[in-house]
Protein backbone atom coordinates (compact mmCIF):
# COMPACT_ATOMS: atom_id res chain seq x y z
CA UNK A 1 0.00 0.00 0.00
CA UNK A 2 2.63 2.39 0.68
CA UNK A 3 4.27 1.73 -2.97
CA UNK A 4 1.02 2.62 -4.62
CA UNK A 5 0.97 5.83 -2.49
CA UNK A 6 4.47 6.80 -3.29
CA UNK A 7 4.18 5.77 -6.60
CA UNK A 8 0.61 7.38 -7.00
CA UNK A 9 2.65 10.85 -5.72
CA UNK A 10 5.28 10.27 -8.20
CA UNK A 11 3.11 10.40 -11.06
CA UNK A 12 0.79 13.14 -10.59
CA UNK A 13 4.16 15.31 -9.76
CA UNK A 14 5.23 14.07 -13.59
CA UNK A 15 2.01 14.68 -14.66
CA UNK A 16 2.36 17.95 -12.83
CA UNK A 17 5.51 18.45 -14.60
CA UNK A 18 4.36 17.90 -17.89
CA UNK A 19 1.58 20.00 -17.59
CA UNK A 20 3.61 22.72 -16.69
CA UNK A 21 5.36 22.54 -19.68
CA UNK A 22 2.23 22.75 -21.98
CA UNK A 23 1.66 26.21 -22.03
CA UNK A 24 5.65 26.87 -22.76
CA UNK A 25 4.97 24.37 -25.99
CA UNK A 26 1.84 25.87 -27.05
CA UNK A 27 3.10 29.58 -26.53
CA UNK A 28 5.97 28.61 -28.97
CA UNK A 29 3.85 27.41 -31.23
CA UNK A 30 1.39 30.10 -31.18
CA UNK A 31 3.84 32.80 -31.69
CA UNK A 32 5.43 30.62 -34.68
CA UNK A 33 1.60 30.82 -36.75
CA UNK A 34 1.55 34.63 -35.55
CA UNK A 35 4.73 35.43 -36.96
CA UNK A 36 4.45 33.13 -39.79
CA UNK A 37 0.87 34.77 -39.95
CA UNK A 38 2.32 38.35 -40.68
CA UNK A 39 5.26 37.31 -42.82
CA UNK A 40 2.27 35.32 -45.00
CA UNK A 41 0.05 38.87 -45.26
CA UNK A 42 3.30 40.80 -46.04
CA UNK A 43 3.92 38.03 -49.14
CA UNK A 44 7.57 37.31 -47.72
CA UNK A 45 6.67 34.12 -45.84
CA UNK A 46 8.89 30.76 -47.12
CA UNK A 47 7.35 27.60 -48.10
CA UNK A 48 8.69 25.55 -45.30
CA UNK A 49 7.52 27.61 -42.66
CA UNK A 50 3.80 26.49 -42.89
CA UNK A 51 5.07 22.45 -42.75
CA UNK A 52 7.10 23.50 -39.61
CA UNK A 53 4.31 24.82 -38.20
CA UNK A 54 2.20 21.83 -38.83
CA UNK A 55 4.56 19.42 -37.52
CA UNK A 56 5.26 20.94 -34.13
CA UNK A 57 1.11 21.13 -33.88
CA UNK A 58 1.54 17.39 -34.64
CA UNK A 59 4.66 16.57 -32.52
CA UNK A 60 2.62 18.46 -29.66
CA UNK A 61 -0.48 16.05 -29.87
CA UNK A 62 1.51 13.23 -29.97
CA UNK A 63 3.50 13.99 -26.88
CA UNK A 64 0.41 14.46 -25.00
CA UNK A 65 -0.78 11.45 -26.11
CA UNK A 66 2.24 9.24 -25.45
CA UNK A 67 2.56 10.83 -21.64
CA UNK A 68 -1.01 9.95 -21.08
CA UNK A 69 -0.42 6.37 -22.39
CA UNK A 70 2.91 6.20 -19.74
CA UNK A 71 0.64 7.47 -17.32
CA UNK A 72 -2.10 5.10 -17.49
CA UNK A 73 0.85 2.66 -17.61
CA UNK A 74 2.20 3.49 -15.04
CA UNK A 75 -1.04 3.36 -12.58
CA UNK A 76 -2.12 -0.02 -13.95
CA UNK A 77 1.46 -1.53 -13.15
CA UNK A 78 1.52 -0.02 -9.78
CA UNK A 79 -2.45 -1.52 -9.40
CA UNK A 80 -0.97 -4.89 -10.25
CA UNK A 81 1.71 -4.58 -8.15
CA UNK A 82 -0.67 -3.99 -4.98
CA UNK A 83 -2.83 -6.51 -5.82
CA UNK A 84 0.05 -8.88 -6.19
CA UNK A 85 1.36 -7.82 -3.19
CA UNK A 86 -2.06 -8.90 -1.19
CA UNK A 87 -2.48 -12.64 -3.22
CA UNK A 88 1.19 -13.71 -3.50
CA UNK A 89 1.23 -16.39 -0.51
CA UNK A 90 -2.08 -18.36 -1.91
CA UNK A 91 0.09 -19.02 -5.18
CA UNK A 92 2.97 -20.55 -3.24
CA UNK A 93 3.06 -24.35 -2.83
CA UNK A 94 2.28 -25.84 0.16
Amino acid sequence: MKKLILISTITVAFLAGCAGTGPSVNGAIQSAQKKYNQAHKEGVAWQHTKSLVTKAKKAAKEAISYANKAAYEADTAMAQSAEYDKTWRAQVPR
